[in-house]
């Protein structure tokens, strides 16, 4: 006999406290150096399922050592990028949050894709008054800015 085996889950307690729900939130919000063509996405490819292209709302900045930070800011500006549907998500979220480090912290932010609103994680710069030292993005398109600060 064989022993069924059980789905983790990544947050549970967060997820229905932030959108009443018991689901298993499995995407990912992402804007910048995990996007598709971009130098990190080779982390986490073999978990993504799907990809569809999103937007959101908050800040984006870049920092000058290549890699761009996400804040609520005034929650109005544009924030570009994908939902990625994962799998195997204790194994994921832990290489995820390693490697963004104590400097981001994975939440739970409405996104849009074309099909409507969702909820998906995000990381956002832990301290917001990190973005003194960077360059805000205002059409909220990082990897559009990086491609021209590098060309």
């Amino acid at each position: 006999m064989t022993t069924p085996t059980r789905k983790r889950t990544t947050g549970s307690f967060e997820v229905e406290r932030t959108t009443g729900t018991h689901e298993v939130l499995d995407r990912l919000f992402v804007y910048g150096t995990l996007r598709q063509g971009q130098t990190a996405r080779s982390i986490i490819a073999n978990q993504i399922t799907r990809t569809v292209p999103a937007r959101t709302t908050g800040e984006l900045y870049s920092f000058p050592m290549g890699f761009p930070a996400f804040t609520e800011g005034d929650g109005r500006g544009p924030v570009l990028g994908e939902v990625l549907w994962l799998s195997d998500l204790a194994a994921t979220f832990g290489l995820l949050d390693a490697y963004e480090g104590q400097e981001f912290v994975r939440v739970i932010k409405q996104v849009v894709i074309e099909s409507g609103e969702m909820w998906a994680w995000i990381y956002t710069l832990a301290d917001p008054g990190a973005v003194q030292l960077a360059t805000r993005i205002p059409d909220g398109d990082w990897v559009r800015y990086w491609t021209e600060q590098q060309g």
